[in-house]
């Protein structure tokens, strides 16, 4: 009755009544404003994977269904440095690939499902891809020995949805053979030992060779086929 009469006499007064307790809700303007957020920070991610697109030799997709956020911490954890893992929205990943050139086979082959993309540094490809195939064998190995009984998994959780190198996608043949290779430095330095150049000059030669190494790697990998053969005879 109190009520009601204090409602009268606000009414009489010109005075209006509170309203009822509601939740806020989103302005325009605020859309606005997280909209324009939101699209700086995907620019933001396009940028930084342009970024790490150029400074890579090789770059690939990592399906890792089923890894939990620990484990993917320790694959990071287990990089070189000069390697990156970077998890992202596909299709700010293809934005990257079209606005860089040479790597327009990621798009062709690995943006979809979930991916981390590791951008493997120049002096670091070995390393890297050691890092990567222990992480794949010690995850499996886990994930096999936690099994109920009868139930083991028969292949890895991760898988390499695409890998690139050169402008060319590799088989996971020709990623694997990458562990093999010397790093540059170890490269210039052997050759410089066997010709008697000085590092620089043979540093210089080595660059100009950078974009026939996705061929090299697919011969380093045809050396596990057939043993009768030498390095010397695809060095030619």
């Amino acid at each position: 009755i109190n009520m009601l009469a204090s409602q009268s006499t606000m009414r009489a007064s010109g005075l209006r009544a509170p309203k009822p307790f509601s939740a806020p809700s989103t302005s325009r303007g605020n859309l606005q404003v997280l909209n324009a957020l939101s699209r700086a920070r995907k620019e933001e991610t396009v940028e930084l994977l342009k970024e790490r697109l150029n400074e890579s030799a090789i770059v690939f997709g990592m399906r890792f269904k089923g890894v939990d956020v620990g484990k993917m911490q320790e694959f990071r954890k287990s990089m070189p440095e000069g390697t990156h893992i970077q998890v992202c929205k596909n299709n700010l990943m293809k934005v990257a690939v079209e606005q860089t050139e040479g790597w327009e086979e990621l798009k062709a082959g690995g943006c979809t499902g979930e991916n981390a993309w590791v951008f493997v540094g120049e002096e670091v490809i070995p390393q890297s891809i050691k890092a990567y195939l222990d992480f794949d064998k010690e995850l499996f190995k886990e994930i096999k020995a936690n099994a109920p009984k009868g139930q083991e998994p028969k292949s890895s959780p991760t898988e390499v949805a695409v890998a690139v190198m050169d402008g060319k996608a590799l088989t996971p043949a020709d990623l694997k053979a990458c562990e093999k290779l010397p790093t540059k430095t170890e490269l210039i330095t052997t050759i410089a030992m066997l010709s008697k150049q000085p590092t620089t000059k043979i540093a210089t030669g080595i660059k100009a060779l950078s974009t026939k190494l996705a061929t090299g790697i697919k011969k380093v990998s045809e050396l596990d086929e057939d043993t009768s053969k030498l390095v010397g005879d695809f060095a030619k």
